[in-house]
């Protein structure tokens, strides 16, 4: 995907060390990197689409794109949300 097939939602600054954190830090950082993507999409999504579906879809393709770049880290992150958004 080319930067003309996305829409910038937010800017999150994700700590370089996330790797390290224990699962209860990681698991903090991505609950409040999923709040502000949720606070972004509840000012600006039509009602009628469901937000996690539509969160879910931001991460997926998020991780395409870092993936690409070679931005593991970031990935790390992305997937990590994935996953506590569709426990």
């Amino acid at each position: 995907m080319d930067k003309r097939e996305h829409i910038k939602l937010a800017d999150v600054d994700i700590p370089k060390n996330y790797s390290k954190f224990s699962n209860d830090e990681k698991k903090a950082v991505c609950n409040k990197l999923i709040d502000i993507l949720l606070f972004h999409i509840n000012k600006d999504l039509n009602p009628k689409y469901d937000r996690i579906e539509f969160l879910d879809k931001v991460f997926e393709s998020s991780m395409i794109s870092n993936e690409q770049m070679e931005s593991y880290e970031i990935c790390e992150v992305l997937y990590d949300c994935r996953k506590l958004i569709n426990e």
